[in-house]
C-alpha cells in the first residue's frame, strides 16, 4: 500500500531527480507512463523516490504495486498517466514530449463482455471502497480462532453451537474433520475505519450447508447482507464441491465466523457482495453517481429489527481546513498505579457531560480521557451515544474493557461514538503500561492495532497515555496520513516530560498532538495538552467564552475547553526558525559527573576520549570508556526528526551491551541551538538516553535523563567546545521498554519488541 504521506511536492520532487540522473533500465515502465514536460516517466519508480523524498527511506517495490494502485494514487494528485508502450523517456531541459500524442487509457470494462470471473471486477470493488474510506487492506489475515470452544461465553457462542451441530447433521462430518485451520484465512476486504470486513461471494459460497448455518442464526444477529436474499441463492445455485468431501461445510461454517467473530470484536457487521449482482468493474471510483450507487449497495440490506444493519458513514467530505475539539478535562480523586487506571468503582462514576455544557458550540470531535467509563457500563454508553447524537460530532472515549478477550483482563482501549448512532466502535488497545497491552495480542499487525480514521475529513490516529513514548507508534500513524495524533491520559503527568514528548511527536511527525486527561488528587497543576505541527503550544478556551489562553493555563476541573485546529498548519515543510525556544535553563550537576564520558569534536568530526585517547566518530561505534562500554550513534541532521533513526541507535547499542549516546552533528545549525534542545528533551526521554548537538564549529548542546524519572535537563558545554555526558541515568532500550515489558508474560517480552523493532 502506497503511504498517504506522499504528497504532490513529492512527486514534483521526484519527477525532477529523475529528469536529472535518468531511469535505471530495471526500473522502466511496462504499459503506463506518467506524463510530464520533461517526457515519459514510470509512474512506480516516481511514487518510490517520492517516498525518499518524504520520509529518507527506500519504499521496496513489493509494498505496493504497479498499474492501477500507483496509477490511481498519481492521478488523485492531479497527474496524468497515459497507456504508453515507451518504457519511459526522458528530456531534461523540459521540452516537448518524444513519443506521439498516446491514447488516454481506459479501466472500464464494458458489462456485455463481462463474467462472474472477471479479474477487475474485484480490484473495482477495492477501489470504491478506497474512495469512500481512505484505507482498504485486500486480504487482510485475520487470524481468529476457528474452533468453537474459543467463542465460549461470548454473545455469539450460542449460535455457533448451533451451526456447528447443523453442519455435522448433514453428512456425519465432525468439526474436527472440517476445522483444520488454527486462524480464519484472511477476508476479501478490510476497512479499518469505520471498521468492517466486505466479503465478494462467487457461486460456490451458495451451498445446501451455508443455508442451514444462516437459518441457525440469522433471525437472531445484525448482519450486513440481505440474509434472506442469500438463503434463496443457495437454493437457487446449490453449488457443491467435492475436493475434499467435507469442503461446503468447511466454507460455510468460515463464512459463519467471518459474519458472527465480528460482533465480538466491537467491529460494523461484515458486508457480503454478489459477485453477480453488478459488472463490478464498470463502476467508476471518480464518478460521484457510481460512488453514490455503491454505497447504497452495501448499506441497503435490513437487521432482523427492520433498521440498517450497517450503520455505513457517507462519502468523506471536502477537507475543512480548520477543526474543532472539544476537550473533556474532568475531575478524579483516583491515582493511577505505576501509569495504569484504576479500576474500582469510583473510576466508572464520572458523570457523562449533558449538551448544554458544551455551550450550543459547533464542534467536530470531543476527546474524553483514558478510563472514562467501563466498556461494560450500558448506562454510560448509552448516555455517550445520545450526546453524540445531541453534538452531531464524533465522541472519542477512553474505556476500561475487559471483554476484549477471553482473561477478563482490564483493556484500556480508545471507543468511538459517531453522530448517526453507531457505536461504540473500538479504534484501539494500549501498547504500554496496562494489564493486557495490545503487543501481546496472537493477532497484532500494524494495520489493525495502529489503524488511522477519519475525523471530519481529516486523517487521524491514536495511541493513549505512555503509549507517546513508543516514539514508532506516531510515527507509524502519520506514515499513513495521520494529521492528527490523540494521545488521551488519566492523571497527575509531569508537566516537562509530557510537553516534551508531545512537542517532538507533533513537530517529527507534521501532525497536531492532543492530550486531555483528569484533573486528579496531586497539588501538582495538571492541564490538557496540545502542539501544533511547528512545536507551538495550542490555544484554547472554555466552551462558551471567548477568552484565549494556552493549553498550559486551563487548570480548572471539571471543565470542556474548545481548540481550532487550522489543518493547513499540517501542510508545507518545517520552518525551524518557528521553533519556540526552550524555556528551561542549562542545568549545572550539583556535583561531579559519577560517570563522566569526554566527547568533543576532532578535526569536524565526533569524538569520544576512551583510555588510549580520542576515537573519531564516522558511524556507529562500541568505544570502550573507564564506565563501560559506550554505543555512540550518529544521526546527521534532520533525520534527528526520525523516531526509527533513534531507535536504531539504541537499539544497536543493547544488542551490543552498551550504554547509548546519540549523536546529532550538523554542518550548520538550522536555527538556535535552544530550539533544538527543546525538541530533544523529548528524545532524551523517550530514548532513556543522551542527547549531543553539534555543528563544525563544536558541541552546541547536550541534553541527558538527569534522574530515575527520566527528567531531562540540558547541560552546560565547556566553552572549548568540548562537553562531559553523565552515564548515571543512561539506560538505553531496557528503560524505555520497560513500560511496555513489565507487565507481559515473561515469554512475550521478546516478542513485544520485535513486533515494535519491525515498524522502526
Amino acid at each position: 500500500m502506497i503511504p498517504a504521506l506522499i504528497s504532490s511536492t513529492h512527486i514534483v520532487e521526484a519527477i525532477r531527480q529523475i529528469c536529472q540522473d535518468g531511469i535505471p533500465p530495471r526500473r522502466r515502465s511496462r504499459v503506463y507512463c506518467l506524463v510530464t514536460e520533461g517526457g515519459h516517466l514510470p509512474p512506480k519508480y516516481v511514487i518510490t523516490l517520492a517516498h525518499e523524498a518524504a520520509t529518507g527511506k527506500v519504499l521496496r517495490s513489493n509494498r505496493f504495486s504497479g498499474g492501477a494502485e500507483s496509477n490511481d494514487f498519481l492521478e488523485r494528485l492531479g497527474f496524468r498517466i497515459v497507456e504508453c508502450g515507451c518504457g519511459g523517456t526522458v528530456r531534461k531541459r523540459g521540452i516537448t514530449l518524444t513519443t506521439a500524442p498516446a491514447k488516454q487509457m481506459s479501466r472500464t470494462v464494458a458489462a456485455q463482455r463481462h463474467s462472474e470471473h472477471c479479474p477487475e471486477c474485484k480490484h473495482r470493488v477495492r477501489e470504491m471502497l478506497e474512495r469512500l474510506y481512505g484505507t482498504c487492506v485486500a486480504n487482510h489475515a485475520l487470524g481468529w480462532p476457528t474452533r468453537p470452544d474459543a467463542y465460549e461465553g461470548t454473545a455469539i457462542g450460542h449460535a455457533l453451537v448451533k451451526v456447528a451441530a447443523a453442519l455435522e447433521s448433514i453428512r456425519g462430518f465432525g468439526i474436527a474433520d472440517f476445522v483444520r485451520r488454527k486462524g480464519l484465512a484472511p477476508c476479501d476486504f478490510w476497512v479499518p475505519d469505520p471498521g468492517f470486513l466486505v466479503e465478494f461471494d462467487e457461486r460456490q459460497h451458495f451451498t445446501g450447508p451455508r443455508k442451514l448455518a444462516l437459518e441457525a442464526y440469522a433471525d437472531r444477529q445484525p448482519l450486513g447482507f440481505a440474509a434472506r436474499r442469500w438463503m434463496d441463492l443457495c437454493e437457487k445455485h446449490d453449488a457443491k464441491d467435492i475436493n475434499p468431501p467435507y469442503r461446503d461445510e468447511q466454507r460455510a461454517w468460515y463464512d459463519t465466523l467471518r459474519d458472527l467473530v465480528p460482533l465480538t470484536r466491537s467491529l460494523r457487521p461484515t458486508v457480503r457482495l454478489y459477485v453477480r449482482d453488478l459488472a463490478w468493474c464498470s463502476l467508476d471510483p471518480k464518478n460521484p453517481d457510481d460512488r453514490e450507487r455503491f454505497a447504497r449497495l452495501i448499506r441497503e440490506p435490513e437487521a432482523p429489527a427492520g433498521r440498517p444493519a450497517v450503520q455505513i458513514r457517507p462519502a468523506a467530505r471536502s477537507r475543512a481546513s480548520t477543526l474543532r475539539v472539544a476537550m473533556v478535562f474532568p475531575a478524579t480523586d483516583l491515582k493511577t498505579s505505576n501509569g495504569v487506571p484504576p479500576g474500582r468503582a469510583p473510576a466508572r462514576q464520572l458523570p457523562v457531560p449533558a449538551a448544554g455544557v458544551f455551550a450550543g458550540e459547533a464542534v467536530d470531535f470531543v476527546l474524553f480521557p483514558e478510563g472514562y467509563i467501563r466498556a461494560s457500563d450500558e448506562r454510560s454508553v448509552e448516555s455517550l451515544g445520545h450526546l453524540a447524537t445531541e453534538l452531531r460530532a464524533t465522541l472519542l472515549v477512553g474505556a476500561i474493557d475487559s471483554g476484549v478477550d477471553s482473561t477478563g483482563r482490564d483493556w484500556q482501549v480508545l471507543l468511538r461514538f459517531d453522530p448517526y448512532g453507531a457505536g461504540p466502535l473500538r479504534v484501539y488497545a494500549k501498547h504500554s503500561t496496562a494489564d493486557a497491552i495490545a503487543f501481546e495480542r496472537a493477532d497484532w499487525e500494524p494495520q489493525t492495532m495502529l489503524p488511522t480514521f477519519e475525523l471530519s475529513g481529516q486523517t487521524a490516529g491514536a495511541t493513549i497515555c505512555h503509549d507517546s513514548y513508543l516514539g514508532l507508534l506516531p510515527r507509524h500513524l502519520a506514515q499513513n496520513g495521520a494529521r492528527i495524533w490523540i494521545n488521551p491520559s488519566f492523571s497527575d503527568v509531569t508537566d516537562i516530560k509530557w510537553s516534551s514528548v508531545l512537542r517532538l511527536r507533533a513537530v517529527e511527525n507534521r501532525v497536531f498532538a492532543l492530550c486531555t486527561l483528569h484533573c486528579g488528587p496531586s497539588p501538582r497543576r495538571t492541564h490538557p495538552f496540545g502542539f501544533s505541527p511547528d512545536g507551538n503550544e495550542l490555544q484554547a478556551r472554555k466552551a462558551g467564552s471567548g477568552h484565549v489562553q494556552p493549553l498550559s493555563d486551563c487548570i480548572q476541573a471539571p471543565n470542556i475547553y474548545m481548540v481550532d485546529l487550522d489543518m493547513n498548519a499540517a501542510a508545507g515543510r518545517l520552518d525551524w526558525s518557528g521553533l519556540p525556544p526552550a524555556n528551561k535553563p542549562r542545568t549545572t550537576r550539583t556535583g561531579p559527573a559519577l560517570r563522566p564520558v569526554r566527547v568533543a569534536l576532532r578535526g569536524g568530526q565526533p569524538a569520544v576520549l576512551g583510555p588510549t585517547g580520542w576515537l573519531s566518530i564516522r558511524a556507529g561505534c562500541r568505544v570502550q570508556t573507564a564506565h563501560g562500554p559506550v554505543y555512540v550513534g550518529p544521526v546527521p541532521e534532520d533525520r534527528m526528526l526520525d523516531a526509527g533513526a533513534c531507535f536504531r541507535v539504541i537499539d544497536r547499542a543493547n544488542r551490543r551491551n552498551a550504554t547509548p549516546i546519540i549523536w546529532n552533528h550538523w554542518e550548520r545549525l538550522p536555527t538556535d541551538s535552544d530550539r533544538l534542545a527543546l525538541l530533544m528533551m523529548g528524545r532524551a526521554i523517550e530514548c532513556c538516553a543522551p542527547v549531543i548537538i553539534s555543528d563544525r564549529e563544536g558541541i552546541r548542546e547536550l541534553v541527558e535523563p538527569a534522574s530515575n524519572y527520566k527528567i531531562p535537563a540540558r547541560r552546560d558545554v565547556d566553552p572549548s567546545g568540548e562537553a562531559i555526558v553523565d552515564l548515571r541515568f543512561a539506560r538505553g532500550l531496557d528503560s524505555a521498554f520497560k513500560m511496555v515489558s513489565d507487565k507481559v508474560p515473561a515469554h512475550m517480552k521478546a516478542i513485544a519488541l520485535d513486533r515494535y523493532r519491525s515498524l522502526a
